[in-house]
């Protein structure tokens, strides 16, 4: 469960007037209970039956207050529950956002308004919960239904699938096949000022993290189609009203209804630029009583651009149950798969399922005909849950000529039984991890045997045989991997095969000893890398220098943060990237020297201030302010194209950076604290999600026992949490001094400490260098609080020079020092 501070909820109250036409009456029933394929093809065809006119009619579903008047023609009847409804006349449509400062920025940044208000002609909907005992009263057998209103129910699920790639009826099927109570609400207006948009209440939270990776609890969302862009604009995306009522919300993942356990996939990679093929049998152990239908998510990395998803999605073939066929749903241009089971499945029940699938999944690159990556690391296989950890044994099938690299533990390479010129490959991995990946092609591979720190270990590199050694690579790519963008397409592999165990080594000690059997690095020709479990994607690096050192550790540190310790939601994601950069920068330090760290320093600053990208051009202000860390993914909009990069990346290596300031004793520079602060937090959430919250925690109490806890008589740190992962500011520092002359050849220093562009209660301590003659210096630690904060500190002897943060440990937008 996650907390959050009780804001009491102004309820609005609910006022309902009906006028019928007749009395209500009650349409024909089905015959008989539907169920399986049946009952998803009746919530498909949404066929409309009765009416009813409203005037006036109040219908609340959480924060959305809606109005109509005008006339309803509803669905069918589906096992004596009304599913759905069109609304054709004049109606109202009301939503504020919740008391949560992010979040009503968020909605006056993407719709300049303070709330969600609009008037609509048209409404859809679609239910499980209650909804038709408001809008129902007064129905009755409808005549002829108009075009218009049966145009509407006919157009809402192709349109919802193609443009969020989810599938509304499978939604339903789950719910009510399930008995999900509180049922799933969702509703599509259009003909007002607002134009097109949707609103979903899913107290189950499965919409917002399946179809918009919105993982975090919510439950209510409120979006728009951008159909130049082939995004979805969210308005807003938050807890339910009752969550607020109660002060905590659950996590998504809270609501899933299985636990993958296990995957054993045979991949056949032979014709893997025309189609990859994946046969696989599924373990799962059942979270929930009474299991029905199963959803999966899958594909839903590739857009509508080009067609993409409908054209190269990773398709069901076939799917089996204890040896018999299994009815599925997958329809076209939806991202996900839904199983329905024959019978019920127990909680604590562990089940099997077998699918076949084919795509053309492969990404199209074309400089290297002859490797063959996924599109998706993550997605070209059908998962549930939000980051769920399971065992995988992978069996490649390929042509002779092909090298296959993959997770785990390589534990066979051999030739396919009875077939001379295909080879099988196998690799397994007994820890469960969140994904599963492979790259394949003309690749070799070299092996070197370290005695790390932690123990003996066999690295691995699978890099370019020598006739590609001349071969150039030539991308567009993001500014910061500009390095990467024009360079020999090779791994210089003893460079690599050293850089892996020499990082391994300084993370362990730092950390944690490094928790898998083993480790690898293999090329891909694109401008990026990916750290995933026991295995680095990484594209061309053959040169000793500080770009690619710090590249090298920034994804060799997803081990430990992202592998090891996931992120809990799309939230806590800087959890994993700003801890992987922040770590990237040490080892750099490490590696390279102290210049090459403040030159990193430097350029994630000036990331910071870069003004936000836009789908048209160029926005106003700064990244840095352009929300706050939290915020997670959805920092990344048509408004803002460079902020989730900008600030998860660079702002949260610098959030880490002041976290290891405050752990430090400035006295003796000793950073041991914020080391093994960060080892404990390892520990407690290994092979585990952890939020932000939760780090906040383990963070709280190590805190109290540093040296600038005591100095200042702190007792936890939610005063930073609050400012620099909750907010979004970019102060700035100015420390204004005079020394005055004491007895004995002591000194005075005394001054202003001005911090600006910050909130009215902003706290931060702040490192001042002071240098002696003799070469002797000495650090002594000040603090902001507020605008203004005057200090006075005795010194033992009169300074030749005051600094306010030499090293730069603090984020700021400007750093000053100015002798009165």
């Amino acid at each position: 469960m996650r907390k959050f501070t009780r804001i009491p909820t102004c309820w609005l109250p609910i006022v309902m007037v009906v006028i019928s036409l007749s009395a209500t009456q009650v349409l024909a029933q089905q015959p008989a209970q539907l169920e399986n394929r049946p009952l998803y093809e009746a919530l498909k065809g949404f066929r409309l039956q009765g009416a009813a006119k409203v005037e006036n009619l109040k219908l609340k579903r959480d924060r959305a207050e809606m109005e109509f008047t005008g006339e309803f023609y509803f669905a069918a009847p589906i096992n004596g529950r009304i599913t759905g409804a069109v609304f054709i006349g004049r109606g109202i449509f009301q939503a504020s956002p919740p008391p949560i400062a992010f979040e009503q920025e968020n909605l006056a940044r993407v719709l300049g308004k303070n709330a969600v208000d609009s008037e609509f002609k048209t409404a859809v909907l679609r239910f499980t919960d209650d909804t038709f005992d408001i809008i129902g009263k007064g129905m009755k057998e409808a005549g002829v239904i108009p075009d218009q209103a049966a145009a509407l129910a006919r157009e809402l699920e192709p349109r919802m699938e193609k443009e969020t790639g989810a599938n509304i009826s499978a939604r339903l099927a789950v719910s009510l096949a399930n008995g999900e109570s509180p049922g799933f609400f969702l509703a599509q207006f259009d003909g007002g000022s607002l134009n097109r948009f949707t609103c979903v209440v899913d107290h189950q939270a499965r919409i917002p993290s399946a179809a918009f990776d919105i993982n975090g609890g919510e439950k209510f969302i409120l979006f728009q189609y951008a159909p130049y862009d082939y995004t979805n604009d969210i308005w807003l995306a938050t807890y339910s009203e009752e969550d607020f009522e109660k002060g905590r919300a659950s996590y998504s993942d809270d609501y899933d209804i299985v636990a993958p356990l296990h995957y054993r996939m045979e991949i056949d990679l032979r014709e893997a630029r025309k189609e990859l093929r994946a046969d696989m049998r599924i373990d799962f152990e059942s979270a929930f009583d009474n299991l029905r239908v199963l959803p999966m998510t899958i594909n839903e990395d590739l857009t509508e651009y080009d067609d993409t998803r409908k054209d190269e999605s990773m398709r069901v073939l076939s799917a089996r149950y204890k040896g018999q066929d299994l009815p599925y749903v997958q329809e076209e241009w939806e991202t996900g798969i839904t199983v329905l089971l024959p019978e019920a499945v127990k909680k604590g029940e562990k089940f099997s399922i077998e699918l076949s699938l084919a795509g053309d999944f492969i990404d199209n690159q074309r400089q290297f005909e002859h490797h063959f990556y996924p599109q998706s690391n993550t997605c070209w296989y059908p998962r549930h849950g939000y980051l769920k950890r399971s065992t995988f044994e992978l069996i490649f099938r390929h042509n002779k000529r092909h090298t296959v690299a993959s997770i785990g533990t390589l534990v066979r390479e051999q030739q396919w039984p009875d077939v001379k010129d295909e080879r099988l490959t196998e690799f397994r991995i007994e820890d469960p991890v969140s994904f599963a990946t492979f790259a394949a092609g003309d690749l070799e591979r070299h092996t070197e045997e370290r005695d790390l720190s932690f123990g003996k270990m066999e690295l691995e590199v699978y890099s370019l045989p020598g006739s590609y050694a001349n071969r150039q690579t030539s991308l567009m790519v993001p500014e910061r991997y500009q390095q990467f963008s024009q360079r020999s397409a090779s791994l210089n592999e003893k460079f690599v095969l050293a850089e892996l165990g020499n990082a391994l080594n300084f993370f362990s000690e730092f950390f944690g000893p490094y928790p898998y059997r083993d480790f690898k690095a293999a090329f891909h020709p694109f401008s990026f890398g990916q750290g995933m479990p026991t295995i680095l994607l990484i594209p061309a690096a053959d040169e000793a220098n500080r770009d690619v050192f710090k590249f090298i550790a920034h994804e060799t540190a997803h081990q430990w943060w992202g592998n090891m310790v996931a992120w809990r939601s799309y939230r806590d994601q800087w959890l994993s990237e700003g801890f992987a950069e922040y770590s990237g920068m040490l080892y750099t330090w490490e590696r390279d020297s102290l210049n090459s760290l403040r030159e990193q320093i430097k350029e994630a600053r000036a990331l910071l201030d870069d003004p936000p990208k836009t789908s048209t051009g160029v926005g106003q202000g700064k990244v840095a302010e352009f929300g706050p860390l939290i915020l997670g993914r959805r920092l990344s909009s048509r408004q803002s194209r460079n902020a989730y990069q900008n600030l998860t990346y660079d702002k949260g290596a610098l959030v880490v950076r002041m976290l290891h300031f405050l752990f430090t004793d400035i006295s003796t520079g000793n950073g041991d604290p914020f080391f093994r602060m960060m080892e404990d937090f390892v520990k407690r959430y290994k092979n585990r999600a952890a939020s932000t919250e939760e780090f906040q925690q383990v963070a709280n109490e190590h805190f109290p026992n540093t040296y600038i806890a005591k100095q200042f008589g702190l007792k936890d740190l939610n005063w930073f949490f609050r400012q620099w992962v909750y907010e979004a500011k970019y102060p700035s520092y100015r420390l204004e001094y005079g020394i005055q002359s004491a007895e004995g050849g002591k000194a005075v220093l005394s001054g202003t400490v001005f911090q600006e562009n910050a909130g009215q209660n902003w706290f931060m301590p702040l490192p001042v260098t002071l240098k002696f003659s003799g070469d002797q210096k000495a650090n002594i630690v000040l603090y902001a609080n507020g605008p203004q904060t005057p200090f006075q500190v005795p010194l033992p002897m009169k300074p030749d020079s005051v600094e306010l943060d030499p090293d730069w440990w603090i984020l700021a937008e400007k750093t000053e020092t100015k002798k009165k």
